[in-house]
């Protein structure tokens, strides 16, 4: 139970639902995707994804940024450009947070003959800092390129439906297809990764479930479909899965595919026993004062307070990453646009100022509350009710 509770505090964070407090924030590790990349011999441009981790020791929204990259032939330096990549987030207490940055940068014909007569050895540098440590990441550029070499041109991932999003049962049977275009010829070696919810482990574990390895050869553009072993159905909550190249090197991100698997418990929830909401009364005007209150549920590890779009329903998968909640909100056609999750010993809330800045005034929505037993599953929820943010 108190490892649980640990959880639910570390999600609360997450969702922006505790007011940002100083913390102790570093960055972890900074790295470019990929990390070589080729221009043409008459210039271009290249594209690179940054990819930074950083971990917070206390609650916090941390800004992650950089203000400017240099540029180096053989060791030289040759400019500085003042080009800000920043993000603002809140992430999780003690849980590595990945961030990505993408950018494309312009490469002169002149600078690329620089390049090539400097030992073809030239870099793009950037120092990211998240205000309480700095770390530096460096991209090598090369001219030029053996040609028929193997290269990847494209990735475009889906389940074997063709849609790009799934929810399912656990233990049912899932699997995705890569449809992978490259050009000419050689060895293509990639692995299938899974990464799981935070709801369900407590931070997000990239894990591989299979091998790939295909001798590819085209004299012009080819194409292959890669099917993925059995995906993990066994653990409810969101997952995501991709296939990971590791050779050849890719020249861009390789895309991420999302599914959900329902927990046993939420499949019927309509049977579920509904939950006795003490406060507030229908039509309640939402402000920080405004108190939530309900009886107790026996059982009951954690509650969790829903507050739905009243307008047009909304992809329920996309839902969970704006606010992950211990249980997906699956079960109805609404729009979730904030939440909350509260220890199972409490019976009474208010929501954080933060939560506001998810809602728009003058609007109606529906909320809901739902109690979890300590293995993820509904015991009981309330009935949808109306409340208007003034």
């Amino acid at each position: 139970m108190r490892n649980l509770q640990f959880g639910l505090l570390a999600i609360f964070a997450f969702c922006g639902l505790i007011a940002p407090q100083s913390a102790n924030a570093l960055v972890n590790s900074a790295t470019p995707v990929p990390a070589t990349v080729t221009v043409s011999p008459t210039g271009g441009s290249v594209t690179i994804t940054w990819r930074v981790v950083h971990t917070i020791s206390a609650p916090a929204t941390t800004v992650t940024s950089s203000p400017d990259y240099q540029f180096r032939i053989d060791g030289v330096l040759i400019n500085t450009v003042a080009k800000v990549l920043t993000r603002t987030t809140t992430p999780t207490v003690g849980v590595p947070e990945t961030l990505t940055y993408t950018e494309t940068l312009p490469i002169s014909a002149a600078t690329a003959i620089q390049i090539a007569n400097g030992n073809n050895n030239s870099t793009f540098t950037r120092t990211f800092n998240d205000g309480g440590g700095a770390q530096t990441a460096v991209a090598r550029v090369i001219v030029g390129g053996a040609t028929g070499e193997l290269s990847i041109n494209r990735i475009d991932l889906s389940f074997e439906n063709g849609t790009k999003t799934k929810i399912i049962n656990q233990s049912d049977q899932l699997h995705a297809i890569a449809d992978v275009s490259y050009r000419a010829r050689g060895l293509l070696e990639a692995e299938w990764r899974v990464i799981d919810s935070n709801s369900i482990r407590g931070g997000q574990f990239e894990r591989v479930i299979g091998l790939s390895r295909h001798q590819l050869s085209a004299p012009g553009n080819g194409r292959i479909r890669i099917k993925s072993p059995r995906l993990p159905t066994d653990l409810s909550g969101l997952h995501q899965v991709r296939l990971f190249i590791r050779s050849p090197e890719l020249r861009f991100e390789e895309p991420v595919l999302r599914y959900y698997v329902s927990p046993s418990a939420v499949t019927g929830a309509g049977r579920l026993q509904p939950m006795q909401v003490v406060q507030p009364s229908e039509n309640a005007l939402l402000g920080p004062d405004l108190q939530f209150a309900w009886l107790s549920v026996p059982g009951a590890a954690a509650y969790q307070i829903e507050i739905f779009g009243s307008g047009a329903p909304g992809n329920p998968v996309e839902n969970l990453s704006k606010a992950p909640l211990v249980v997906g909100a699956l079960d109805i056609e609404k729009r979730l646009v904030a939440g909350k999750v509260i220890p199972g010993d409490k019976t009474a809330t208010v929501l954080a100022r933060t939560t506001f800045q998810h809602l728009e005034h003058g609007r109606e929505y529906l909320w809901r509350i739902r109690a979890i037993n300590d293995n993820g599953n509904v015991l009981s929820q309330s009935a949808l009710r109306k409340i208007r943010f003034p």
